[in-house]
Protein backbone atom coordinates (compact mmCIF):
# COMPACT_ATOMS: atom_id res chain seq x y z
CA UNK A 1 0.00 0.00 0.00
CA UNK A 2 1.38 3.42 -0.73
CA UNK A 3 0.41 5.89 1.83
CA UNK A 4 0.03 9.39 0.87
CA UNK A 5 2.60 11.71 2.23
CA UNK A 6 1.94 15.44 2.68
CA UNK A 7 4.85 18.29 2.85
CA UNK A 8 5.49 19.94 5.69
CA UNK A 9 6.95 22.39 3.29
CA UNK A 10 3.29 23.23 3.34
CA UNK A 11 3.84 25.66 6.30
CA UNK A 12 1.77 27.72 8.04
CA UNK A 13 2.49 29.52 11.58
CA UNK A 14 -1.19 29.70 12.69
CA UNK A 15 -2.33 26.41 15.09
CA UNK A 16 -5.54 24.83 13.66
CA UNK A 17 -8.17 27.15 13.10
CA UNK A 18 -11.32 27.32 15.33
CA UNK A 19 -15.15 26.69 14.93
CA UNK A 20 -15.57 28.76 11.17
CA UNK A 21 -19.32 27.04 10.54
CA UNK A 22 -21.90 25.28 12.38
CA UNK A 23 -20.17 22.41 14.35
CA UNK A 24 -16.88 23.60 13.87
CA UNK A 25 -16.89 22.78 10.10
CA UNK A 26 -15.64 25.38 8.04
CA UNK A 27 -18.12 27.63 5.70
CA UNK A 28 -15.77 28.01 2.67
CA UNK A 29 -13.24 25.80 1.06
CA UNK A 30 -10.81 28.31 1.73
CA UNK A 31 -11.25 28.19 5.53
CA UNK A 32 -10.94 24.48 5.63
CA UNK A 33 -7.87 25.06 3.49
CA UNK A 34 -6.07 27.78 5.88
CA UNK A 35 -6.69 25.09 9.16
CA UNK A 36 -5.27 21.65 6.52
CA UNK A 37 -2.25 24.29 5.82
CA UNK A 38 -1.82 25.01 9.82
CA UNK A 39 -2.39 21.28 10.44
CA UNK A 40 0.74 20.45 8.06
CA UNK A 41 2.43 23.25 9.13
CA UNK A 42 3.39 21.69 12.70
CA UNK A 43 5.54 19.73 11.25
CA UNK A 44 5.79 15.74 10.55
CA UNK A 45 5.72 14.10 14.06
CA UNK A 46 9.31 12.29 14.22
CA UNK A 47 8.56 10.52 17.91
CA UNK A 48 7.05 7.38 18.75
CA UNK A 49 3.44 7.37 19.08
CA UNK A 50 2.20 5.96 22.11
CA UNK A 51 -1.51 5.55 24.05
CA UNK A 52 -4.82 6.66 22.67
CA UNK A 53 -5.73 10.03 21.48
CA UNK A 54 -9.11 12.10 19.71
CA UNK A 55 -8.88 14.10 17.17
CA UNK A 56 -11.36 16.39 16.06
CA UNK A 57 -11.61 18.06 12.53
CA UNK A 58 -13.24 18.00 9.28
CA UNK A 59 -13.29 16.03 5.75
CA UNK A 60 -13.73 18.38 2.35
CA UNK A 61 -14.65 16.04 -1.00
CA UNK A 62 -14.70 17.38 -3.55
CA UNK A 63 -17.55 17.36 -6.27
CA UNK A 64 -17.48 16.75 -9.65
CA UNK A 65 -19.73 17.71 -12.62
CA UNK A 66 -18.66 16.32 -16.53
CA UNK A 67 -15.76 15.43 -15.21
CA UNK A 68 -14.82 19.28 -13.64
CA UNK A 69 -14.59 20.73 -10.17
CA UNK A 70 -17.97 21.62 -9.20
CA UNK A 71 -17.36 22.66 -5.67
CA UNK A 72 -17.00 21.11 -2.48
CA UNK A 73 -18.97 19.96 0.65
CA UNK A 74 -17.41 19.21 3.74
CA UNK A 75 -18.21 17.36 7.38
CA UNK A 76 -17.46 17.20 11.05
CA UNK A 77 -14.70 14.23 11.23
CA UNK A 78 -14.08 12.81 14.84
CA UNK A 79 -11.19 10.14 14.53
CA UNK A 80 -9.72 8.17 17.68
CA UNK A 81 -6.82 5.97 17.91
CA UNK A 82 -5.42 3.44 19.96
CA UNK A 83 -1.29 3.34 19.03
CA UNK A 84 -1.22 -0.25 20.86
CA UNK A 85 -4.21 -1.75 18.86
CA UNK A 86 -3.68 -3.99 15.46
CA UNK A 87 -6.81 -1.86 14.11
CA UNK A 88 -6.35 1.57 16.30
CA UNK A 89 -8.54 3.59 14.42
CA UNK A 90 -12.42 4.57 14.88
CA UNK A 91 -14.04 7.31 12.93
CA UNK A 92 -17.27 9.29 12.21
CA UNK A 93 -18.25 12.09 9.40
CA UNK A 94 -20.96 13.83 9.67
CA UNK A 95 -23.06 17.34 8.73
CA UNK A 96 -21.62 17.24 5.62
CA UNK A 97 -22.51 20.68 3.27
CA UNK A 98 -21.06 22.80 0.70
CA UNK A 99 -21.67 24.65 -2.20
CA UNK A 100 -22.02 22.71 -5.79
CA UNK A 101 -22.44 24.59 -8.65
CA UNK A 102 -22.87 27.77 -6.58
CA UNK A 103 -25.83 26.00 -4.70
CA UNK A 104 -25.26 25.37 -1.05
CA UNK A 105 -26.04 21.61 -0.38
CA UNK A 106 -26.30 19.50 2.34
CA UNK A 107 -26.62 15.95 3.41
CA UNK A 108 -27.59 13.63 5.74
CA UNK A 109 -26.25 11.19 7.38
CA UNK A 110 -22.91 9.83 8.41
CA UNK A 111 -19.39 7.88 7.43
CA UNK A 112 -17.73 5.45 9.85
CA UNK A 113 -15.25 3.51 9.39
CA UNK A 114 -17.38 0.34 10.73
CA UNK A 115 -19.75 0.89 7.41
CA UNK A 116 -16.50 0.23 5.44
CA UNK A 117 -17.43 -2.54 2.87
CA UNK A 118 -13.98 -3.21 1.38
CA UNK A 119 -12.69 -6.75 1.24
CA UNK A 120 -9.43 -5.96 3.23
CA UNK A 121 -10.40 -2.71 4.75
CA UNK A 122 -7.58 -0.70 5.80
CA UNK A 123 -7.39 0.46 10.06
CA UNK A 124 -3.58 0.61 10.21
CA UNK A 125 -0.34 2.95 11.56
CA UNK A 126 2.97 2.27 9.62
CA UNK A 127 6.11 3.93 10.94
CA UNK A 128 9.31 4.82 8.87
CA UNK A 129 12.73 5.68 9.99
CA UNK A 130 14.27 8.94 9.43
CA UNK A 131 17.81 9.02 8.22
CA UNK A 132 20.21 10.46 10.50
CA UNK A 133 20.55 13.43 7.79
CA UNK A 134 17.52 14.73 8.79
CA UNK A 135 17.44 14.10 12.00
CA UNK A 136 16.45 10.46 12.65
CA UNK A 137 13.74 9.28 14.63
CA UNK A 138 10.18 8.38 12.82
CA UNK A 139 7.28 9.05 10.94
CA UNK A 140 4.17 7.76 11.45
CA UNK A 141 1.46 7.28 8.79
CA UNK A 142 -2.43 5.96 8.74
CA UNK A 143 -4.70 4.32 6.26
CA UNK A 144 -8.48 3.91 7.41
CA UNK A 145 -11.41 2.46 5.20
CA UNK A 146 -14.64 3.71 5.74
CA UNK A 147 -18.25 3.59 4.37
CA UNK A 148 -21.58 5.16 4.93
CA UNK A 149 -24.39 6.91 2.49
CA UNK A 150 -24.72 10.46 2.37
CA UNK A 151 -28.07 11.43 1.19
CA UNK A 152 -28.76 14.67 -0.54
CA UNK A 153 -31.58 16.73 1.89
CA UNK A 154 -33.08 18.66 -1.72
CA UNK A 155 -33.14 15.43 -3.98
CA UNK A 156 -32.91 12.32 -1.75
CA UNK A 157 -30.37 10.78 -4.17
CA UNK A 158 -28.64 8.29 -1.49
CA UNK A 159 -24.36 8.10 -2.26
CA UNK A 160 -23.29 4.87 -1.12
CA UNK A 161 -19.73 4.77 -0.59
CA UNK A 162 -17.81 1.83 -1.90
CA UNK A 163 -14.82 0.01 -1.26
CA UNK A 164 -11.67 2.38 -1.99
CA UNK A 165 -12.95 5.50 0.47
CA UNK A 166 -10.23 5.93 2.53
CA UNK A 167 -8.56 8.26 4.29
CA UNK A 168 -4.65 8.13 4.09
CA UNK A 169 -2.25 10.19 6.26
CA UNK A 170 0.59 11.73 8.57
CA UNK A 171 0.92 12.57 12.18
CA UNK A 172 2.10 16.33 12.80
CA UNK A 173 3.23 17.84 15.82
CA UNK A 174 4.57 17.40 19.14
CA UNK A 175 3.23 13.86 19.99
CA UNK A 176 1.07 13.84 17.21
CA UNK A 177 -0.60 16.42 17.94
CA UNK A 178 -2.80 16.79 14.66
CA UNK A 179 -3.55 13.95 11.71
CA UNK A 180 -3.85 15.28 7.98
CA UNK A 181 -4.04 13.74 4.66
CA UNK A 182 -5.82 12.84 1.45
CA UNK A 183 -9.13 11.60 0.95
CA UNK A 184 -10.71 8.67 -1.73
CA UNK A 185 -14.34 8.41 -2.40
CA UNK A 186 -16.07 6.19 -4.50
CA UNK A 187 -19.59 6.53 -4.65
CA UNK A 188 -22.82 4.76 -6.31
CA UNK A 189 -25.85 6.48 -6.55
CA UNK A 190 -29.61 5.69 -5.77
CA UNK A 191 -32.50 7.62 -7.09
CA UNK A 192 -30.98 9.78 -10.07
CA UNK A 193 -27.34 11.87 -10.28
CA UNK A 194 -24.79 11.81 -7.37
CA UNK A 195 -24.59 15.78 -6.81
CA UNK A 196 -21.03 14.54 -5.81
CA UNK A 197 -19.69 12.99 -8.89
CA UNK A 198 -22.12 13.91 -10.95
CA UNK A 199 -22.76 10.65 -12.11
CA UNK A 200 -25.76 8.13 -11.83
CA UNK A 201 -23.79 4.95 -12.27
CA UNK A 202 -20.04 4.51 -9.87
CA UNK A 203 -17.81 6.81 -9.78
CA UNK A 204 -14.90 8.45 -7.53
CA UNK A 205 -13.57 11.60 -6.64
CA UNK A 206 -10.88 12.82 -3.70
CA UNK A 207 -10.39 15.43 -1.14
CA UNK A 208 -8.64 16.16 2.00
CA UNK A 209 -8.83 15.93 6.10
CA UNK A 210 -7.49 16.89 9.22
CA UNK A 211 -7.99 16.66 13.54
CA UNK A 212 -6.33 17.45 16.08
CA UNK A 213 -6.44 16.76 19.54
Amino acid sequence: MRLIHISAALAATSMLAGCFGNNGVSATPEEFNEAFLAAAGLGVTTTPLSGSATYNGEMQILTLEAGSESGSIRGALELTANFASATPFTMSATDFAGEINGQQTTFSGTLTHDQSTDRSAFNEIRTAALPAIAGGGETTSMALSFGGTLTEDATGVENKFEPGSNLMGNFYGTDGQAVAGAVGVAITPTGGTSAITGASFGAATGGQFYAEQ
